[in-house]
């Protein structure tokens, strides 16, 4: 599969945005639309500096970005047309490359979210009754690169 993963750029968020709505509408319809696409945009603009926002994109265009910040994995979105082929993975494994540690949020009612990341070495740090924006109960997870 010909894929490219590179930094995020500005041009690029409406882009982001889009496969953002697309993929919770279809994943996470149990999720509240809570922002505007505004908002959207405002919100991912944040990641772009210090390239904190990796986009996978195929010769048809976006189809996943992983954004991180100093131990976090923040957002992991797939166009859910392009799921089970390791796009997810790949953009895991270089914010693992670029850090020894990571931890995130899934929400608990995410059952193939959980599968995926306890498949990538994550394990469950705690939990919550939903106190986040969405007021959903959600699951902390960690990794920690092996010695």
């Amino acid at each position: 599969m010909d894929l490219v993963y590179r930094p995020g750029r500005a041009a690029d968020l409406a882009l982001v945005v889009d496969l953002f709505a697309r993929s919770r509408a279809i994943a996470l319809p149990f999720v509240p639309v809570l922002h505007s696409r505004d908002e959207d945009l405002a919100f991912f603009a944040r990641y772009l500096p210090n390239d904190a926002l990796t986009l996978a994109l195929a010769p048809q265009g976006l189809v996943g970005f992983v954004a991180t910040t100093p131990g976090w994995i923040e957002q992991l979105y797939l166009d859910p047309d392009w799921r089970g082929r390791g796009i997810g993975k790949a953009l895991l494994d270089r914010a693992k490359a670029a850090q020894g540690s990571l931890q995130l949020w899934c929400f608990a009612q995410n059952l193939p979210a959980q599968a995926f990341y306890r498949a990538q070495g994550f394990v469950e740090r705690g939990r919550s009754d939903g106190d986040n924006e969405e007021q959903l109960p959600d699951i902390l997870y960690g990794w920690t690169r092996p010695d």
